[in-house]
């Protein structure tokens, strides 16, 4: 997508910003995740983005630049600058063995 579509697409539009980002972490990839945030971030008017959201605009472009792994923290300032909110579902289930139980294991008298 290029900036210009991702400009007239995600600008102020927090319908669409959670509806890309949802299918952006439903891939469990961080690097689908942050190639996501960036374009959305991008789309957006950066200096007032950082603003609303808390952070420095260098910063934002560091963090989300794709280089680094950025910090939960940032990432939900970022969310709450879009106007957006994460949230977790659970993964279908996979067949593994039971966990073990934790704790000491009982003494035999």
């Amino acid at each position: 997508m290029s900036d210009a579509d991702a400009k007239l697409l995600f600008r102020d539009n927090p319908e669409a910003i959670a509806h890309y980002l949802t299918g952006a972490f439903a891939q469990n990839e961080l690097s689908a995740v942050v190639t996501a945030l960036k374009q959305v971030m991008r789309a957006q008017n950066v200096q007032a983005l950082a603003r609303e959201s808390g952070l420095r605009r260098d910063r934002l472009y560091h963090t989300f630049g794709g280089k680094i792994d950025p910090q939960l923290g940032r990432v939900l300032k970022l969310l709450e600058g879009l106007n957006v909110r994460l949230t977790v579902v659970p993964l279908p289930p996979k067949l593994r063995p039971p966990r073990p139980k934790l704790g000491r294991p009982t003494k035999v008298k």
